[in-house]
């Protein structure tokens, strides 16, 4: 994803320096704005799971109501542009689906778990 990112991004750059002008986000390939979109739900998940902080409130919440819509919409977009992708990319983005998707379950079965013993 990093490497993608990176190629894109001094494309993009070279074009637009190229023409002295911006480069607006409905300019960018699909892939690219799919890739960043993974990253910014992958970093809400991680907060929805209870396993990072909230940047703006400093609390770490649990929500896996929001944590699993985050996760599913990651696999829809992975979905949507794996076959874009290179190999290494492609990787990296099934490792981070399945971390989410593993802390997920475990998650899931603390929370289970605490219900049961109430």
């Amino acid at each position: 994803m990093d490497k993608q990112y990176q190629k894109d991004t001094e494309n993009n750059e070279k074009v637009a320096n190229d023409e002295n002008q911006k480069l607006y986000p409905h300019q960018l390939p699909l892939s690219t704005l799919f890739t960043w979109f993974i990253g910014i739900l992958n970093g809400k998940a991680w907060e929805h799971l209870g396993l990072m902080m909230n940047p703006e409130t400093k609390e770490v919440n649990l929500d896996l109501g929001r944590a699993k819509i985050c996760i599913d919409s990651i696999e829809f977009l992975f979905n949507q542009i794996k076959n874009e992708l290179g190999v290494e990319d492609k990787i990296q983005l099934e490792n981070l689906l399945a971390n989410l998707q593993m802390n997920y379950v475990e998650k899931s079965r603390e929370k289970g778990s605490e219900r049961r013993s109430e």
